[in-house]
């Protein structure tokens, strides 16, 4: 069976897929004429990743995990042709269309991470166990932010004030200070965007409001946790794939809570995991932590522990003139 780099989204198997080459040809899941290769190359590491699957009456399709959690293929069309194949050609428990799960192995990242957030919210808030689990092994630094790297934060201009100082652009005082996803009460830190849009989004303006925007520089070279940073898992040996994975899973679903805004009818206990997590990257000498934004699609925040590790140098005004809301069935 012959496939072609269009047949995958992930950079590194469309470039070995380029690299490997040689002759043009018919491709078999796109349907097109392209420098093709035969999936035999691939084979390995594909035997290998659904390897980290097990057949599961209780668990998801698939096509369906594969393309959620990773993206690989362009299509769930040609994730199904393609891991079909390989399926058919070795022996595994499970077919194409079958529904699985994770081995236990990675199963446990998501479930320490499910049970921690209900141990905090509803047991032991102060005193929770991390010890029970590796947290060191994979909640660690992964990310520099090099001086002078230009990022954003954004506030509403109160009514009867013309335009907030720079001053004024960084944390709240701490006896104001109000429960964030990452700070606790009382206990200030300063987030950021990386895109100026994306502040717009993050303190919620609507129509007509007057903003703020700070630039703000880095003062110094930061250590950050960066619970959005994708993983390579493109490798030839299963003990540091499946480490990839289980680091890749569990990074994923704090994310997810990172993320999250909180509703209207959520309380502020709903932090507490978060909170958690990120205090833990503190004391273990990181800077502080970037994750996705969920309110702007490819926005991305940074929340530094420290606000003097970074500095407002000018502050731009703007009114927002446009709103736009989506409506999901």
């Amino acid at each position: 069976m012959n496939v072609c780099a269009d047949c995958f989204n992930e950079n590194e198997i469309r470039q070995f897929v380029l690299d490997s080459s040689k002759e043009k040809g018919f491709c078999d899941c796109s349907k097109q004429e392209a420098s093709v290769v035969d999936i035999s190359i691939l084979s390995d590491f594909l035997i290998e990743f659904l390897n980290l699957f097990a057949f599961d009456n209780e668990g998801e399709n698939l096509i369906e995990i594969v393309q959620k959690d990773w993206g690989f293929f362009k299509s769930n069309e040609y994730a199904e042709v393609i891991l079909g194949e390989v399926i058919n050609e070795n022996d595994f428990a499970f077919s194409v269309s079958d529904k699985v799960s994770y081995i236990p192995e990675i199963k446990e990242c998501i479930e320490v991470w499910l049970k921690l957030k209900t141990e905090v919210k509803e047991s032991k808030r102060f005193f929770s166990d991390l010890g029970t689990f590796d947290w060191a092994n994979y909640v660690r630094t992964n990310l520099k932010i090099k001086k002078n790297t230009v990022l954003y934060r954004a506030r509403l201009i109160p009514e009867g004030i013309s335009k907030l100082s720079c001053s004024e652009m960084g944390c709240p005082p701490k006896e104001k200070a109000s429960a964030g996803r990452v700070n606790p009460m009382g206990i200030p830190y300063l987030y950021l965007c990386e895109k100026k849009e994306t502040t717009y989004y993050e303190i919620r303006s609507v129509y007509l409001d007057r903003i703020c925007v700070g630039k703000f520089s880095v003062e110094r070279d930061l250590r950050i946790v960066d619970f959005s940073k994708s993983v390579d898992i493109f490798k030839d040996d299963y003990d540091i794939l499946i480490e990839m994975v289980k680091r890749k899973i569990l990074f994923k679903e704090i994310s997810a809570d990172l993320s999250k805004p909180l509703r209207r009818f959520d309380t502020e206990i709903e932090y507490v995991p978060t909170q958690l997590i990120c205090e833990y990257c503190k004391i273990n000498g990181a800077d502080g932590v970037r994750f996705n934004s969920s309110l702007h699609k490819e926005g991305v925040n940074i929340v530094l522990f420290n606000e003097a590790d970074a500095t407002c140098k000018c502050v731009s005004d703007l009114n927002i003139e446009n709103v736009e809301i989506s409506i999901y069935p």
